[in-house]
C-alpha cells in the first residue's frame, strides 16, 4: 500500500522563513556586474541575465535561490534589478557580450584556470 500526500497547509510564518531563506544567498547586484564589467549598455545587461538564467535552466541550477528582481528608485523613476547569489553574478559576468575586453578576459582566465587543473 503506498501513501500518497495530496496537499499539505504550511503555516504563513513558515512559507515566509522558507521564502528568506532561499534569499540569504543573494548579496550581490546585477548592476554591479554591469559596472565591474563595464558593460556597454542596459541591453548587454538585459541578454547576460538572460543568458545566466537559460543556463541555470539547462543545468538543473534552481533561478529562486540564485536571482530575484528587485525595483530601486532612482532619479528616472522606479527601475528593476536583480539580487544574485555570487554564482549569479560570476554568470553575468561571463555572459557580457563578446566585443566587451573585459567579458573576454574573463572567459579567457577561466579556461585557463581548469586548463591548468587538468
Amino acid at each position: 500500500m503506498e501513501l500518497v500526500i495530496s496537499q499539505t497547509h504550511v503555516s504563513p510564518v513558515i512559507a515566509d522563513f522558507m521564502e528568506q531563506l532561499k534569499e540569504i544567498n543573494l548579496m550581490y547586484y546585477a548592476s554591479s556586474a554591469a559596472e565591474e564589467m563595464q558593460f556597454e549598455d542596459i541591453a548587454e545587461l538585459h541578454e547576460a541575465v538572460k543568458r545566466a538564467m537559460e543556463l541555470c535552466l539547462h543545468s538543473r541550477i534552481p533561478i529562486d535561490g540564485n536571482f530575484k528582481r528587485v525595483y530601486k528608485s532612482s532619479y528616472n523613476g522606479i527601475v528593476y534589478d536583480w539580487k544574485l547569489s555570487l554564482l549569479a553574478y560570476k554568470l553575468i559576468c561571463i555572459n557580457g557580450g563578446s566585443a566587451n575586453p573585459n567579458v573576454a578576459r574573463m572567459q579567457v582566465d577561466m579556461i585557463k584556470n581548469q586548463l591548468n587543473n587538468i
